[in-house]
């Protein structure tokens, strides 16, 4: 079955305000002025529904909403305008993806049963010229990531990715970070929205100190940013790769965020080889739902290259990625297609 624009732009729409306003609406600051004629999730809906447009420039983008879809957006912005409405979003933009994510959940044939966690490289410019410039300094760095290890400069974006394949929260820090400092700003932020970011003074008496050159800790090396996105606490299982391996971190997850994270260390304890290899591939069988929502971000929501000039625009941008991914859940299942079909308003 086909999704037509107006079914795409109407669920977005409705989507994004139900939860607007039930969430967000009573907290904004009143502002002197007049009201605007172009609301809150008039610019939500766009700055999401803009993340499947593909090689084009956000001015391009609202170019073409002017001119194309004036019957939806009768009042549609002018491109400075609008952007400074989503920076001025931003905040809303990192905590509207997993709580889409939850609500939609909700909705769908089976419960969430486990999660999957992972890092997802996020190249913000080629690796020469990020040396150079240095476009956000700390906040960004040079890594190595995806399926091929390759050299990027840019961001790390831990994903907290539900069985039913939905987004459930997500932190961004700089591409040289180890991910298990990720997973405990994300987890930590879970359980308290306010708590500071993770340091190696911090987690030292947790985590005990390394003695010699092998086995030096490095802790963030540079500042971790989305505690609006890290989701909610609960109690499902956390399953993840050996990146994420090590007994001090599994312990001090499980006895100060409740969170249980599994990695294939957590089965050495089985004494039958066969038993073991096959309670491995149990655990690499399950992780591969995350994959598939890696190449959905990368491929159709372009994840790579993500643009944006400041931090706070390039957290709205990524915020409205995972927004993104997740209403394409629901309006694949919506329109009795497989849950991951590329759909586009623009196909």
């Amino acid at each position: 079955m086909e999704i037509d624009l107006d079914t795409f732009l109407v669920t977005v729409y409705c989507a994004v305000d139900d939860l607007y306003r039930e969430q967000f609406a009573a907290q904004k600051p009143r502002r002197p002025g007049e009201k605007p004629i172009f609301s809150d999730s008039e610019v939500l809906t766009v700055a999401i529904v803009a993340q499947w447009q593909e090689h084009s420039s956000e001015r391009a983008f609202v170019r073409y909403v002017r001119s194309h879809w004036r019957a939806y957006f009768p009042q549609m912005l002018s491109q400075s305008a609008f952007n400074r409405r989503v920076r001025d979003l931003s905040c809303v933009l990192q905590a509207l993806g997993p709580l889409l994510g939850h609500a939609i959940a909700q909705r769908l044939p089976a419960g969430p049963v486990y999660e999957v966690m992972d890092g997802v490289p996020v190249p913000l410019m080629r690796r020469c010229r990020g040396e150079r410039h240095r476009l956000f300094g700390d906040e960004a760095g040079v890594g190595r990531g995806g399926t091929d290890r390759e050299w990027y400069y840019g961001m790390r974006l831990m994903l907290t990715v539900s069985n039913q394949g939905i987004i459930t929260g997500c932190v961004l820090g700089p591409a040289p970070t180890d991910e298990r400092w990720l997973a405990d700003a994300l987890l930590r932020w879970r359980s308290d929205p306010d708590g500071p970011v993770p340091s190696e003074e911090d987690l030292s008496p947790f985590l005990g100190h390394p003695h010699g050159r092998r086995c030096a800790r490095r802790g963030p090396t540079g500042p971790l940013l989305g505690r609006w996105s890290a989701g909610t606490p609960h109690r499902l299982p956390i399953l993840s790769d050996l990146g994420f391996a090590g007994e001090p971190w599994r312990i001090h997850w499980q006895e100060h965020y409740g969170a249980q994270v599994i990695t294939e260390r957590h089965y050495d304890a089985i004494e039958d080889t066969e038993e073991r290899k096959q309670a491995v591939r149990w655990l690499h069988q399950h992780r591969q739902i995350i994959e598939t929502m890696n190449d959905l971000l990368e491929h159709l929501l372009h994840l790579w290259y993500p643009g944006g000039r400041t931090i706070a625009g390039l957290l709205a941008r990524l915020g409205a990625k995972v927004a993104a991914a997740n209403l394409l859940i629901a309006i694949n299942e919506q329109a009795g297609r497989p849950r991951f079909a590329h759909a586009s308003p623009f196909a």
